[in-house]
């Protein structure tokens, strides 16, 4: 899948004191960190797919995922069309809130679909897999899996910061994982403070744009990294994959 050329640093390093510099630089984080996501998602599957192709009890599973990557690139392709400049040409239009929330539920749209395919990919199709094939050759290792899930949950902290930092606090842009882990924690008298987990802590909301837009960056140097991380599992698994096919071949 080809990507628009990511914006230069110097279109990054914007004047923070301009509300909407830093609305326009926020904008072209998250254009950058979901384009990226996704794109190496669908390579990743794309690449599943093909070695899927080659084993004929696994169609249902290959034509699932197929469905999976039309809508993965249904999002890549909208977000790439999206001008992050769009309706912020005039400093009356630097509203924080009111220009990201678009963005914002776009994000949960892309979240959304995300969860399922995680959950479809890393558990009941690991299952089919071995169960149909009475092998693990086409199976994801467990690094694989849980840099699948620890990339995932920290876009959906990305996303909850980029919301509540904000103040915004609309149950249209509630993010079900979110709330499904503030609720048990009310229910298990969770101590909030004490908690490690992700969803759990707090976000804090931002005194002005440049210190929303400095946040950003820091942000996008957190998922820079889990991607690269990501990266590596599925490199791993797709040599992996090669190699067990490329052996049954020379038998």
């Amino acid at each position: 899948m080809k990507t628009r050329q990511e914006p230069t640093m110097e279109s990054i390093l914007v004047p923070m004191n301009d509300p909407v510099a830093a609305i326009v630089l926020a904008r072209q984080d998250i254009y950058r960190m979901f384009t990226r996501y996704i794109s190496n998602y669908v390579h990743f599957l794309n690449k599943f797919i093909g070695h899927m192709r080659r084993v004929g009890s696994l169609r249902f599973e290959r034509m699932t995922l197929i469905k999976f990557v039309k809508k993965l690139r249904f999002l890549h392709e909208s977000l790439s069309n999206f001008n992050v400049s769009s309706g912020i040409q005039d400093p009356s239009d630097g509203n924080l809130k009111t220009a990201n929330v678009p963005l914002a539920s776009f994000c949960l749209k892309c979240l959304e679909l995300l969860d399922v395919l995680n959950f479809y990919l890393t558990q009941p199709l690991q299952k089919e897999i071995i169960s149909k094939t009475l092998n693990s050759d086409l199976t994801l290792s467990e690094d694989c899996i849980t840099g699948i899930e620890d990339t995932y949950n920290h876009f959906v902290k990305y996303t909850q910061w980029m919301i509540e930092s904000l103040g915004i606090d609309d149950p249209l842009l509630h993010i079900e994982v979110v709330q499904f882990a503030r609720k048990c924690a009310v229910e298990d008298n969770v101590n909030v403070e004490e908690s490690s987990d992700l969803f759990l802590q707090e976000v804090e909301t931002v005194e002005n744009a440049e210190e929303y837009g400095n946040l950003s960056m820091e942000w996008t140097n957190v998922l820079g990294s889990k991607l690269d991380t990501l990266q590596v599992y599925y490199d791993d698994v797709m040599m992996h994959w090669q190699e067990e096919f490329d052996r049954k071949k020379s038998r």
